[in-house]
């Protein structure tokens, strides 16, 4: 596969009713051994007022990444946990470690998608306070990036083209083959299917369907997750600006070919 072209606000198709559920813009970068637990009600200190709601959870290690994230530091009983950041008031969430910084955007009782654009904006406008956060108090910074993840998760409803498990090739129509199988001998009764592809040596993308439930009212849905990662050539902040365009714009193209053209015009419904 080649890289993506630049494709314009003014080219690219927007969705009325997008079937994004979650979309997660990630960084990881060389551990800060300088953080320790007692910066981080400074750092909540900054973001009180938009996220008043901070929880702790077990650390990430993405896929080939480091697990020194997880090793004690000296003068540290246990090793720091992830924090989240969050409100009931507003869909994002922060997310921060010792080596990544991370914002969700999540789909909350059907509030509006805001678009690509303004959530990578809010996550740059985090990741600043974030930096001068570590610079101030922590005396260390954001420095050599070692992945940059992008991750699309999208929720498809039953509709007119998906009213059965094996029907969710009229949505999806590169696991047709998969669903054909289905006959009187053989029921379809869940799905898992995963593929990697590389678009250059900075960019791979990761293409997940599976099917589910809602765990809140157990309608049957499809997940599909579009997944980038990598790192920016020169290993950067500033790099990694470029790498997301890149990412999103793979994303995009990716989506746009594989899901079926008459789903995307008559339940998700171009602007």
């Amino acid at each position: 596969m080649t890289g993506p072209q630049n494709l314009s606000e003014k080219t690219r198709v927007k969705f009325q009713s997008p079937p994004i559920n979650e979309l997660v813009i990630a960084i990881y970068y060389l551990p800060i051994t300088e953080l320790k637990a007692q910066h981080i009600g400074i750092y909540w200190q900054r973001i009180y007022d938009k996220y008043p709601i901070c929880e702790q959870q077990s650390p990430i290690v993405p896929v080939g990444g480091e697990s020194t994230v997880f090793q004690n530091i000296p003068g540290e009983i246990f090793p720091l946990p992830r924090f989240w950041f969050r409100s009931n008031a507003h869909p994002t969430l922060i997310q921060i470690q010792r080596n990544a910084f991370m914002l969700n955007w999540r789909r909350v009782q059907n509030n509006e998608y805001p678009h690509y654009e303004n959530v990578e904006k809010e996550f740059w406008d985090e990741i600043e306070i974030y930096k001068a956060f570590i610079q101030d108090s922590v005396g260390a910074k954001l420095d050599v990036v070692n992945r940059c993840e992008l991750t699309y998760i999208n929720v498809i409803a039953r509709n007119e083209f998906f009213s059965s498990r094996a029907e969710i090739k009229n949505v999806l129509p590169s696991i047709e083959g998969l669903c054909n199988l289905q006959n009187e001998a053989r029921d379809l009764v869940g799905l898992n299917v995963s593929a990697i592809y590389k678009i250059n040596d900075h960019l791979l993308i990761d293409v997940t369907t599976k099917l589910g439930r809602r765990t809140d009212t157990k309608e049957e849905i499809a997940i599909l997750e579009i997944k980038a990662h990598g790192a920016p050539g020169d290993l950067s902040l500033g790099g990694a600006r470029n790498w997301y365009k890149a990412a999103h714009e793979t994303i995009y193209e990716t989506f746009l070919t594989i899901t079926n053209e008459r789903v995307q015009k008559e339940i998700w419904k171009p602007l």
